[in-house]
């Protein structure tokens, strides 16, 4: 008798659809915060360009060496936008991670309580295809802008 062919039985099946689930969520979720921190990492470089820039193109200003609305400033001006950027982008990332690990938690407590129910077992693989099915419809793909860039982004 080769067990390997032996239909797996239905708590099986649920055990392995269970740590499926667990494992694509939190691979998912270890993708959006490397994300996040490169993200980080961008955003700190650019920002302390920026408030450099800024702050020798206010004392530069302050010197009479140039106007206020001297167009060397409008660069450092965008990169601060950009920042504002970057802060929205990371609280989608930080967002998407929290979704992931609250979903993961149902899932969890749903498969610890069947456990305990005695359940049917076709019905608890239908509801963990399905948690799997919403996860994966609600986190899907990565976020869309890829770099950050001035523009893009509405002030008020």
């Amino acid at each position: 008798m080769n067990s390997s062919r032996a239909k797996p039985s239905p708590s099986e099946q649920f055990l392995q659809g269970f740590c499926e689930l667990v494992q694509a969520q939190l691979e998912a979720a270890c993708s959006d915060l490397t994300q996040t921190d490169n993200l980080l990492d961008e955003a700190i470089e650019q920002l302390n360009t920026c408030f450099n820039a800024l702050g020798e193109g206010l004392e530069q200003h302050e010197a009479g060496r140039i106007p206020a609305d001297s167009p060397s400033l409008r660069p450092h001006v965008h990169l601060a936008i950009t920042s504002l950027q970057f802060h929205d982008l990371t609280r989608q990332l930080l967002q998407r991670v929290r979704l992931r690990l609250e979903g993961l938690q149902v899932a969890a407590t749903a498969g610890l309580s069947l456990d305990a129910q005695r359940p049917d077992w076709p019905q608890a693989i239908q509801v963990l295809a399905a948690q799997q099915s919403q996860l994966g419809k609600t986190l899907q793909g990565e976020l869309q802008q890829q770099d950050l860039s001035c523009g893009d982004i509405e002030l008020f």
